[in-house]
């Protein structure tokens, strides 16, 4: 059947194994070709193709519920349901097809995440309600190694092992053995197990034994032994322990292994693991050889050479390059100053610091709460943490940034990368939330620079105070040109910087980040009459500016496209009630609200906050008009 012709995954029933790997071989190659315009998560994508092709010939979806962790990885999942053209028509492109599941995108989309480590914890949850229903489907969480060592996993399977619901867990491991046994005799082992002669023999032979006194004491004597036995030759899984029974590890891309074993999992009355190894990149050769996750999520490139698109002018690089390099000459001074990050080395450019300071640079994994505390006790003990985070995923760690760092007054920095807009990877990756989330945090100071000169003069302030010190910037690039710092200004917490008109006003802009040069240039060109703030801190604010402001202006203008409204423009409202301000206040921000993917373009024309409207909107308002 061609991929454009499928509905519904109800046609894996009646195909042979060999036709199920001519599917493999087209579903790898319209992802190859489909990424490669469109961006989007690649690696994770083909490594799990055949894993997916095998669920959806064993299990009946949507009545049986499959549900991806992160969600990232459900390309093939995808065109198994019915979304080939919107796949490679639109995939993650504004009103399009989604990158991850999506609820309202299809009934086989029974949950979403961008996150990791959240499918387990779901999965038990369905299943509780399953029961409630009077409902016998099957719960099934695909989660990877990497996904499964965080902490909200491990809750997960440690409720699942006491519930008596029956959850079947498949663990994707590509890439670290979570599990002892990987070796012939642990494989022999596991088919033994699950091969039905042994399995029908074990259950006949239980009930005969049970008929008698002597028979349930052979049965416990035969229990140990078998026991003790196994873990002499394959040791115990962590799985094991918490009372689940586990399988594998198996081929995830041997078709007939998987049937197997995935019809045994869906027989089964409790909960399983079954372990499947995968190669991540699976059929396209600069993927499957990428040692540094480079090929894991990426903008476009091209199929037959595998080189990447460059968005890059040569004095450009992105922001998070940019101040990687910044930290690193930080890391030659202070010999106590030590990074963190939660499992985003590649995608923060971290690796060249790694490299250099091995002995102070830490890779927590998917662990961002464990990733503060970690800090937080660096902090305690007298050295200099900086933890690089993204700021959708920094989220996950307010209780540690309030708890175990500002109540108790300890010092640290955290740089928030992509904050704002991150475009087509959606809603679970918008950088928006985290000023309204950090204000909160009593005594902390949140900066976001407008340019590398003025993120160098940033970043030696941050690392001399004594507190929460956090750094946003966008998912931009920055000009690195003229990059030492040619004189020393003085940045001081809080402080904004006016820039009034040649020509007397009595209206500002006030405007965060890198966008102040978009907005300069662009009324410097247009020969607009206003005042400009940069507004560098967005916690403290610059109290006496804005006093002043209130003392002269008629109007205020807030374009923040960094924030949302619970941002800068919530505390200047405040100050101007409390100050009883008598002039008009109006704010372009971005909205509290889950926006979906698109290119950042198109967002903010959807939403009415590109530099055109915005200016269009605040000349229209002017008092001289």
């Amino acid at each position: 059947m061609r991929l454009d012709q499928i509905q519904n995954p109800a046609f894996l029933k009646d195909l042979s194994i060999s036709e199920l790997r001519d599917l493999s071989h087209d579903i790898r190659k319209t992802i190859i070709e489909t990424v490669s315009k469109k961006g989007g998560h690649l690696s994770s994508n083909l490594g799990i193709v055949d894993v997916t092709i095998a669920l959806h010939r064993i299990f009946n979806a949507p009545k049986d519920k499959l549900i991806f962790d992160v969600g990232h990885q459900s390309y093939t999942h995808k065109i198994l349901t019915g979304r080939y053209e919107g796949f490679v028509n639109s995939l993650r492109e504004f009103s399009g097809i989604s990158g991850y599941q999506k609820r309202n995108e299809s009934e086989y989309d029974c949950y979403e995440a961008g996150h990791s480590s959240t499918s387990i914890s779901a999965a038990c949850g369905f299943a509780v309600a399953q029961r409630l229903k009077g409902e016998t489907d099957q719960i099934v969480a695909i989660i990877g190694d990497a996904s499964i060592t965080s902490g909200m996993a491990l809750e997960a399977l440690n409720n699942l092992g006491m519930m008596k619901e029956k959850v079947i867990v498949i663990l994707n491991d590509n890439n670290m053995a979570i599990s002892k046994p990987v070796g012939a005799i642990s494989r022999l082992f596991s088919r033994l197990r699950i091969s039905s002669p042994y399995t029908s023999t074990k259950s006949v032979f239980r009930k005969m034994l049970l008929a008698t006194g002597v028979g349930r004491w052979l049965i416990t004597y035969l229990r140990k032994l078998k026991n003790a036995i196994r873990r002499f030759i394959v040791g115990t899984t962590l799985f094991e322990k918490l009372n689940l029974e586990y399988i594998g590890p198996i081929d995830g891309h041997n078709y007939r292994e998987m049937l197997r074993i995935f019809n045994v999992a869906k027989e089964r009355p409790n909960s399983v693991v079954v372990h499947v190894i995968t190669k991540k990149g699976q059929g396209y050769p600069w993927a499957e050889n990428d040692a540094d996750g480079k090929w894991h999520g990426v903008n476009g490139f091209n199929v037959e050479t595998g080189i990447m698109d460059g968005h890059c002018s040569k004095d450009e690089v992105s922001w998070s390059e940019a101040t990687a390099t910044i930290v690193e000459s930080q890391m030659g001074k202070d010999p106590l100053l030590t990074v963190i990050t939660p499992a985003m080395i590649e995608g923060s450019k971290l690796s060249s610091i790694f490299n250099r300071f091995p002995d102070r640079s830490y890779d927590v994994g998917i662990a961002e709460q464990h990733a503060v505390t970690f800090a937080s006790g660096i902090s305690a003990e007298g050295a200099h943490p900086y933890v690089c985070i993204y700021s959708t995923f920094l989220q996950r760690s307010y209780d540690q940034l309030l708890h175990d760092f500002g109540r108790m007054k300890l010092q640290a920095v955290f740089v928030l990368d992509r904050a704002g807009w991150v475009g087509k990877d959606g809603a679970t990756h918008q950088g928006i939330y985290d000023v309204g989330m950090l204000k909160t945090i009593p005594g902390s100071i949140i900066a976001m620079p407008r340019d590398y000169h003025d993120a160098q003069l940033i970043y030696e302030i941050a690392f001399q105070y004594q507190s929460l010190f956090f750094i946003r910037f966008p998912r931009e690039n920055v000009s690195i040109s003229n990059n030492p710092i040619q004189h020393r200004e003085s940045i001081t917490i809080g402080s904004w910087e006016y820039h009034p008109s040649s020509e007397l006003s009595t209206e500002t802009i006030i405007v965060t980040g890198p966008n102040y040069w978009n907005v300069l240039n662009y009324i410097t060109t247009h020969n607009f009459k206003y005042n400009l703030v940069f507004a560098r801190y967005y916690q403290p604010i610059d109290d006496s500016l804005i006093k002043q402001l209130f003392l002269t202006e008629k109007r205020l203008y807030i374009y923040d496209i960094y924030a949302d409204e619970k941002g800068i423009a919530e505390s200047i409202f405040a100050l101007a009630k409390k100050e009883n301000y008598k002039g008009a206040i109006n704010a372009f921000t971005l909205p509290s609200d889950y926006i979906e993917q698109g290119d950042i373009s198109s967002l903010y024309r959807f939403l009415h906050l590109d530099l055109d409207t915005v200016i269009g909107e605040i000349k229209s308002l002017s008092s001289g008009i």
